[in-house]
């Protein structure tokens, strides 16, 4: 792999045509190099590979008759509330170029469709001389200068975005920008402060981890640095930047990583960061792939987040979409053929990952992958919706990204891979199996499969999708062997799905599942979470067979608590055809489905997007994330319930009504955030979680399913057992050996606490047992038999 250190501090591949890519200041370098720093401008020493003159900016555009370059000084800082302030709903064109400060400079063809800057003017020369001189410390402590560029195509007055831009200030339809130098990942230097001058202390009052070095030794390097994460199935957190606090930015989440580690999380996975039209937004209509959105803090607060993530622990994983690009704001067609226009997915025009002019778009992508994982220390990378990839080479773009990601690794000097998820609804193994047996190499999928049947389990749904997974063989299966449809019939598709795991090829633990995620909750009408459908118990019941799941588990922000706020489907469109579209399109797709219309929230109303933001006061912080004490009633969900009733009253003008767990109020947050750090630390604690296979699962189930009085599942792995009783009266399981010592017990748990069927009741565990009016209240044990109250899950081990 040869690096060309830019402005958009891109790589360039072997297997794809020896063309430098972006703008070129410098020798060959790759990233620790003395030649480059890992992001942004490089000294000037050289000549460019190609046309052996002065550095250039250039571009791809196969298509084009002309390309010039305009650019200008850039004469403010960015930041969030530049971001929020100075957005452009239209590009800049014709006159407002001039009057705006731009200048132009000619661009040459060079071969395979690039053109570039050959002969700079005195001015643009000045300024790029300057850059180097600040890139090589020599510029005497004076900030960098930062350029604001674009390209004009043909005859075209509009100023057109970089396809490589790493900074859009402006949004999408803006000009774009350079980065200064950040440094390298993993250094002391690059790890940013709060906005408050410094890091965000811990909540036991310790100074928080500042660095890489501050991290466990496993995930260091041998020179201090960070050196990766093992993929071992630990947690994996879902979240969104705009959504997961209040200030909807990578510093304001900083502060609440403190509360992931708590948890036990092992990984922190970002819903997509890169530019989006508008200020809201789920992130996957992004159109600038290379970009970090201004609003939430832009490449520096991006930096910092990942910083601190790697200080305490926790890997990140960057949820990326290469399957299509958003519907405003995207401009790669206009420079290339980017797009198979014939071939559409349900999102748009598929991406060009096969056809004419492909070899450079693929590059695109693997040049993507590298800047996250390279410049800003990205450990792994969720692959959105892979089966909407359409490609019919040999090497399909997910082995090549494979490929790549292993080479870059070792460039790098990672201890760990670079790890890649899929998300796939296509129940192939092969996307998971190694290589060297014919799969595409990836580290782990997300398995829809779990979810599905543990939903309905708990909630009892059986509509759409749902309806195969009321077989109550569904969730025994999907324990036991990954995928329940492996080659079965799915209603729902009108035809059989899936295939079956070799479970000497595939682990367990590269099954990523959940009781709850951003599709799961957000495309439902009103964005309900599972707090508003089931009561406590089943809560708690969920919890249990998530974390202690065979498979990779994976929270939902707001899930461990509870969390009352609904998460709904939310955009920013300023095109009022294009909000109208959006608007009218959702309501009409669940008005198919036999919603009122008037229950379905309005993507483009401000409101859809507020509802959505979580609300901490009701995990008893305030609006500024801090942890200010661990003392009794502190830090815990539910010592402030302020925030619950304007959740609730956000969902009255929905058309929703308060689910059970909502009811429950302040008691049942706590402990099922509780609940959550107990397993999180029971999972962390026990050998069985660590190398395991299939073969070492073994799972019961009541007989037939069991009525709906009798209906549970038990499964054993190693000396650990787990049995959930889904059914309505107590179930006695006879488990395979003697049954040792109960670790937890949902009833106990939960009623000890003041909270689900026992929530009047503290009363406090016996040797025996225990029971009340209404029957028994906590689990107990018999020899080789468990008995287990209903809607409550037990742990216990295996008696020595």
């Amino acid at each position: 792999m040869t690096r060309y250190p830019g402005i958009d501090a891109t790589y360039h591949f072997p297997d794809y045509p020896s063309i430098p890519r972006g703008f070129v200041n410098g020798p060959e370098a790759g990233p620790g190099s003395d030649a480059g720093s890992g992001t942004g401008i490089n000294p000037v020493t050289g000549s460019d590979p190609v046309t052996g003159s002065d550095p250039v900016f250039r571009v791809w555009a196969p298509a084009a008759g002309t390309v010039r370059l305009a650019w200008r000084l850039a004469d403010a800082p960015y930041g969030t509330d530049f971001a929020r302030t100075q957005y452009r709903e239209a590009p800049v064109q014709g006159e407002e170029l001039s009057a705006l400060g731009f200048h132009t400079e000619a661009m040459e063809a060079t071969p395979a469709g690039w053109w570039a800057v050959t002969a700079p003017s005195a001015a643009l020369t000045a300024v790029l001389r300057d850059l180097a001189d600040h890139a090589a410390g020599a510029a005497g402590g004076t900030e960098a200068p930062v350029i604001e560029y674009g390209y004009l195509l043909d005859e075209d007055p509009t100023l057109r975005p970089d396809p490589r831009s790493r900074r859009q200030p402006y949004g999408p339809h803006g000009p774009s920008a350079t980065v200064p130098v950040l440094g390298q990942p993993g250094s002391t230097s690059a790890a940013g402060s709060s906005p408050n001058g410094g890091w965000a202390d811990r909540a036991d009052g310790e100074p928080a981890p500042t660095s890489a070095s501050d991290a466990p030794a496993a995930n260091r390097a041998s020179d201090g640095g960070w050196a990766g994460r093992a993929w071992d199935s630990s947690p994996v957190y879902e979240l969104h930047i705009g959504t997961f606090t209040s200030a909807g930015t990578f510093d304001a989440a900083i502060e609440k990583l403190d509360h992931l580690v708590r948890l036990g999380i092992g990984w922190v996975e970002l819903l997509p960061v890169n530019t989006f039209a508008g200020l809201h937004n789920w992130g996957y209509d992004g159109v600038g792939w290379f970009a970090v959105q201004e609003s939430c803090g832009g490449p520096e607060g991006y930096r910092r987040f990942v910083e601190a993530a790697h200080a305490r622990g926790i890997g990140v994983i960057q949820d990326v979409v290469y399957n299509h690009l958003g519907p405003s704001g995207s401009y790669l067609g206009m420079f290339g053929p980017y797009l198979h226009a014939a071939a559409a997915n349900p999102w748009g025009d598929s991406i060009n990952l096969d056809g004419p002019g492909s070899d450079e778009v693929r590059a695109l992508i693997l040049d993507d992958l590298a800047m996250f994982a390279a410049d800003y220390g990205v450990d792994a990378f969720r692959l959105d919706a892979v089966h909407a990839l359409l490609d019919s080479r040999a090497l399909p773009i997910l082995e090549d990204m494979t490929v790549h990601m292993e080479e870059l690794a070792r460039t790098l000097g990672r201890t760990h891979p670079i790890h890649l998820i899929a998300e796939s609804d296509l129940n192939a193994p092969r996307l998971i199996t190694a290589r060297d047996d014919g799969g595409d190499g990836l580290t782990g999928q997300w398995s829809d499969d779990f979810h599905h049947a543990v939903h309905v389990a708990l909630t009892g749904e059986t509509e759409g999708y749902y309806a195969d997974f009321a077989d109550p063989e569904a969730l025994p299966k999907v324990l036991r062997s990954g995928f329940f449809h492996d080659g079965t019939l799915s209603t729902f598709r009108g035809r059989a799905h899936g295939r079956p795991i070799n479970g000497d090829r595939v682990s367990p633990g590269q099954l990523i599942v959940c009781i709850q995620n951003h599709d799961q909750v957000g495309n439902r009408a009103a964005g309900e979470r599972l707090s508003h459908l089931v009561g406590t118990d089943a809560l708690a019941v969920g919890a249990v067979l998530l974390m202690l799941a065979p498979n990779t588990p994976m929270l939902f922000m707001g899930e461990e608590w509870a969390a009352s706020t609904p998460w709904q489907f939310f955009t920013d469109h300023r095109e009022d055809w294009l909000g109208e579209a959006v608007s009218n399109g959702r309501k009409s797709e669940f008005a198919r489905m036999g919603w009122d219309e008037s229950a379905v929230p309005d993507p483009q109303d401000p409101e859809t997007f507020t509802r959505s933001v979580l609300d901490w006061t009701e995990f008893g912080e305030g609006g500024s994330g801090d942890d200010s004490a661990e003392e009794a009633g502190a830090g815990v969900p539910g010592s402030e319930a302020a925030g619950a009733g304007a959740a609730d009253a956000g969902f009255a003008t929905s058309g929703l009504g308060t689910g059970s767990a909502l009811g429950a109020g302040p008691a049942a947050r706590r402990a099922i955030f509780e609940l959550y750090c107990a397993l999180g630390a029971l999972r962390a604690e026990r050998p069985e979680f660590r190398e395991l296979a299939f073969a070492d699962i073994t799972v019961d189930a009541a007989a037939d399913g069991g009525s709906a009085g009798d209906r549970w599942v038990a499964m054993t792995i190693g000396g650990l057992h787990v049995v959930a009783n889904l059914g309505t009266a107590a179930a006695s399981v006879q488990l395979p050996g003697t049954a040792g010592t109960i670790l937890l017990d949902t009833a106990g748990f939960l009623a000890e606490r003041g909270a689900g069927s026992g929530e009047d009741s503290h009363a406090s565990r016996d040797a025996g047992g225990a029971t009340g009016a209404d029957g028994e209240l906590f689990a107990s044990t018999d020899a080789g038999t468990v008995r287990v109250p209903p809607m409550s899950a037990a742990v216990l081990t295996t008696a020595s």
